[in-house]
């Protein structure tokens, strides 16, 4: 493919900051120092869409006052970035059982019954045919990742580290763990509250999320959203510190606001990652069966039957046998895809297994579980 035959980054010109409110862009540029020169366009144009979205906005917070509640406790993924959780997203949604948002809602919660619905036909006829990190295919209306909106509305999203890395690892880990001061964490609880309030409400059936920044906190969303399930999916650890750094790498050379270069990512993620995952397992202590599930991906694409049939009898997901159906010829369709994680050389690897020996023995694909 040529230069000249390349689509036209849409995503550099339209940032997802695009859909984010004025007080959250302007903390942003104070607390990680503005943009660079070159992305000042960007910037300006994410200021300016927020300024003339401003009317709309608060014609929606009015409607919501009106608004009835969720009838379906909502359906959760987590697991740390690139561990499935984006496949374990589209096999359930492709079960047809449960709502989810669409990538231009997601990025405009505020207006998703007024500028939504009007930019819809715009972004869907130039978003790429498949993701930017990984390859995977993408469509219109797939699910997607719920903190594109969540970093949109407060100061604490592990996407502002992608946005403004000049302090990433800081944030990164921050974004993650929810680790800021009880006003931060405080408004990132309304926030999330707000969220899945409001998207529950498009149709009537569970909405179903996922997001890495829920992973280490499943007693939250048990308390904030009464009756909700948890499912979270692992990885071999090796497989997800490989395929986390080229996925980052990717997604800074598309997102940054800010110079990269120089940002140490292995760091961010030999720190994060086994805190993140101590996390989960502190959080979800004590959680029954019928709440909170565990799934390997390695099990998931070696026989998805199974492990969708045990998801449907133990949470008691909804849509019967349709639904697994359904989610099972998903599986069938993506049994092609090979993955782009990487491999790492044997150094990094013995390494790897030196930093982190309890996430090799618990989630290692040669553990005793013999799950990935």
């Amino acid at each position: 493919m040529t230069r000249a035959d390349r689509p036209f980054p849409w995503h550099r010109a339209f940032h997802p900051l695009c859909g984010a409110d004025p007080v959250t862009l302007l903390e942003l540029a104070a607390r990680r120092g503005g943009p660079s020169f070159s992305a000042w366009p960007t910037f300006a144009v994410a200021v300016a869409c927020s300024l003339v979205r401003a009317p709309f906005t608060l014609i929606e917070a009015g409607l919501d006052r009106f608004a009835r509640a969720p009838s379906h406790p909502p359906v959760f993924v987590v697991g740390h970035p690139r561990s499935g959780t984006t496949h374990l997203h589209n096999v359930l949604a492709a079960s047809g059982a449960f709502a989810v948002v669409p990538p231009v809602i997601a990025t405009l919660p505020w207006e998703r019954r007024t500028i939504g619905p009007i930019m819809r036909p715009f972004v869907n006829a130039r978003l790429p045919r498949t993701r930017l990190i990984d390859g995977v295919a993408m469509h219109p209306d797939d699910p997607t990742e719920d903190e594109i909106g969540l970093a949109n509305a407060g100061p604490l999203s592990y996407f502002h580290a992608l946005y403004f890395p000049r302090r990433f690892a800081e944030d990164y880990r921050a974004g993650l763990l929810h680790r800021g001061t009880p006003r931060q964490r405080a408004r990132r609880e309304r926030a999330m509250a707000w969220y899945v309030r409001t998207m529950g409400r498009r149709r009537a059936a569970p909405l179903l999320l996922k997001n890495p920044a829920y992973t280490a906190h499943v007693d939250l969303l048990v308390r904030l959203f009464p009756g909700a399930k948890v499912i979270h999916i692992h990885r071999d650890p090796a497989e997800v510190f490989a395929s986390a750094r080229r996925a980052l790498r990717i997604a800074l050379d598309e997102m940054a606001l800010q110079d990269p270069r120089g940002v140490d990512l292995d760091a961010a993620i030999l720190a994060t990652y086994p805190e993140l995952m101590a996390g989960l397992r502190r959080s979800s202590a004590g959680l029954g069966p019928d709440t909170f599930r565990e799934v390997a991906f390695a099990d998931l694409v070696s026989d998805p039957a199974r492990v969708i049939g045990r998801l449907w009898d133990d949470l008691g997901l909804p849509g019967g046998a349709e639904a697994r159906t359904r989610a099972e010829a998903y599986c069938d369709a993506q049994a092609g895809y090979r993955s782009r994680a990487g491999v790492l050389e044997a150094r990094e690897l013995a390494a790897l297994r030196r930093r982190w020996p309890e996430e090799f023995a618990v989630y290692g694909r040669l553990s005793a579980a013999g799950t990935g």
